[in-house]
Formats: structure tokens, C-alpha cells, sequence
């Protein structure tokens, strides 16, 4: 049995106070009309300021407290050093080869997004693979149910790439069949990892997580993803850090709200990077478009990140 905390509950309620959000979205499009461009990209930015980028404002914290449960040495500078580099050098694979880039962060993606929603888990190679497809279907649904705007975003950042285009042709070709198809291989593996004890995940959280993938399918693709990513993933991963910082021997952070203000360092440092980084886009010979650099800039982000947070989780399941 799970047991629940203050804590875990203010985090179910700001899940939910999201799903809210989104059902009012659905509501401007149906009577009112739809939502225009400027407030679509306010939202998206608010989920990533207020939530999306924070939640990997904790990660020097995280992976000092990882390095004292395997008693090894942490040193913050070592660690921001190592942090840079992979940032420094996923960018360039970035400039070099887009394409390639872009199928990566698509795989690395599918994996962070499963290692939060499927957290109650057992570390087995059999949860491992239901993490990934799931975590790869709600990309998928995501994608797939905004194909329009999907495609124009992808040319913009794969650069045209035609592998990249045919691939993408080829899945909305078959949507259905996949879409399908990657519901049914979760429902099976999952189903069978919930019968079979190596898996437990509350009936509350399952439906929170249902509707607001539901709530994004009717969505424009912008606050679709930012609802998910921020309004669901990243609540979620705060919650996994607050539960691994706040341990009764070592209590880091006394409340939610306490947490959030320490990620505000880094998060502030990374957010002075990004705008450095569009300050020299708009300065260089490169043809202005600030969309490629927003989800370069997440995903240069999120492969430090997701190490940080694969060693936490997988700590926190030997425990």
C-alpha cells in the first residue's frame, strides 16, 4: 500500500488545478473561439518558466545526495563541469548533425517521460521496456493528433532533413495503426507488470494522467505539450525529488514551495544562458527563427538532466 503525505497531496492538487486549466482551454476553443497565437505562446512559456525548466533547477542537490547514499565523492564544481560538457557537446551534435540529433532527443524523451509517470516500479528489465513504450506513446499522441503543426516543426528543426521527413510521412500514413497499436503493447505490458505486483500506481493519479493526456489531443500543439510537460511531468518529477530529499534522516527540504525557491539558481542561470544563446542567434548570419532554439535548448537541458534523475530513481528503488 502507498502511503501519502501533505506533501504528496499538494502536488496531486496542483496536477489536477492543471486539468482545470486545460478543461478551461477546451472551453475558450467550443464557445468562445480559438486561441490565439500570442496566448498560446505565453502559456507555453509561463509552464516553462514556473515549472519546466525548475524541475532540473535541483539536479547539483540530487546528485550530491546520490553520491553520499553510494559514498562516493561529490564536488559541485566537477559536477557543473561534467554537466556543461555534455550540454557543450550535445549542442554541436546538434549544429553537425540535426537530424540524427533530433531522433535522440525523441528516444532520450520517450525514457525520461516514462521513468516519471511509471515511478512505483521495480528496477527489472521488463519495466524498464514498459517505461520506454510508454513514454514513447505519449509522445506519439501527442505528435500524431497535431500533425499540422508537427510537420512545420519539424522541418524547422530538422532542417529539411528528408530522412527525418519520411519517417514522419510514413507514421502519419499509418497514425491509426500506431497510435493503436502502442496503446495496446502499453496496456499489456503494463496491465501485466500491475497483475503481477511489479508495478503499483494509485487509481487517482492513473486518471489524472489520462485526462490530461485526453485534454491535450483537442489542444493546439503549444500548450498541449506545455500542459503535459509542465503541468504533468514536471509536477511529477518535483514530487520523485521532493520524496528523495525529504527522508526522515536527512530532510533537505521542509515543503514544496521551499524546494521550488532552491531550484530558482540554477533555473535563473539557465534561462540567462538561453537568452545568451538567442542573442547571438539573432546576431549571427543564421536566418532568425526562435522555435528551432527553444527545443534545442530543452533538449541540450534535458541530457544532463535525465542522468541525474535515471541515477535517483534507480537509488531510490534499491532502498
Amino acid at each position: 500500500m502507498i502511503q501519502f503525505t501533505q506533501s504528496n497531496k499538494t502536488f496531486a492538487v496542483i496536477s489536477w488545478l492543471n486539468v482545470l486549466i486545460g478543461a478551461a482551454m477546451i472551453s475558450w476553443l467550443i464557445f468562445i473561439g480559438p486561441l490565439s497565437m500570442p496566448f498560446q505562446i505565453g502559456y507555453f512559456s509561463a509552464m516553462l518558466l514556473l515549472t519546466g525548466i525548475p524541475h532540473g533547477g535541483l539536479d547539483h542537490v540530487i546528485a550530491k545526495n546520490t553520491a553520499a547514499m553510494q559514498k562516493k565523492k561529490f564536488t559541485l564544481s566537477f559536477f557543473l563541469k561534467r554537466y556543461l560538457f555534455v550540454i557543450a557537446i550535445y549542442s554541436v551534435c546538434w549544429i553537425t548533425f540535426p537530424a540524427l540529433s533530433l531522433l535522440f532527443f525523441i528516444v532520450i524523451s520517450a525514457w525520461h517521460f516514462g521513468e516519471t509517470d511509471i515511478t512505483y516500479v521495480n528496477q527489472k528489465i521488463f519495466l524498464s521496456i514498459s517505461r520506454f513504450c510508454w513514454g514513447a506513446f505519449v509522445l506519439l499522441l501527442i505528435l500524431l493528433m497535431h500533425q499540422k503543426e508537427t510537420t512545420e516543426v519539424l522541418i524547422r528543426i530538422s532542417k529539411k532533413s528528408n530522412q527525418i521527413m519520411h519517417l514522419w510521412q510514413a507514421c502519419i500514413n499509418n497514425d491509426k495503426i500506431i497510435l493503436i497499436a502502442a496503446a495496446t503493447l502499453n496496456f499489456i505490458l503494463l496491465g501485466t507488470a500491475y497483475l503481477t505486483n511489479q508495478l503499483k500506481f494509485p487509481i487517482t493519479r492513473l486518471i489524472n494522467l489520462l485526462v490530461i493526456l485526453i485534454i491535450t489531443i483537442f489542444l493546439p500543439l503549444l500548450p498541449a505539450f506545455a500542459l503535459y510537460f509542465g503541468g504533468w511531468h514536471a509536477v511529477r518529477s518535483f514530487e520523485l525529488i521532493f520524496n528523495f530529499l525529504n527522508k526522515k534522516e536527512n530532510i533537505i527540504v521542509k515543503n514544496p514551495l521551499m524546494m521550488w525557491a532552491k531550484s530558482l539558481p540554477m533555473s535563473i542561470l539557465a534561462g540567462v544562458a538561453f537568452l545568451i544563446a538567442l542573442a547571438i542567434w539573432n546576431k549571427s548570419d543564421i536566418t532568425w527563427d526562435p522555435l528551432p532554439m527553444v527545443f534545442i535548448f530543452l533538449s541540450v537541458i534535458t541530457l544532463p538532466h535525465l542522468d541525474v534523475m535515471d541515477q535517483m530513481t534507480r537509488k531510490k528503488s534499491s532502498l
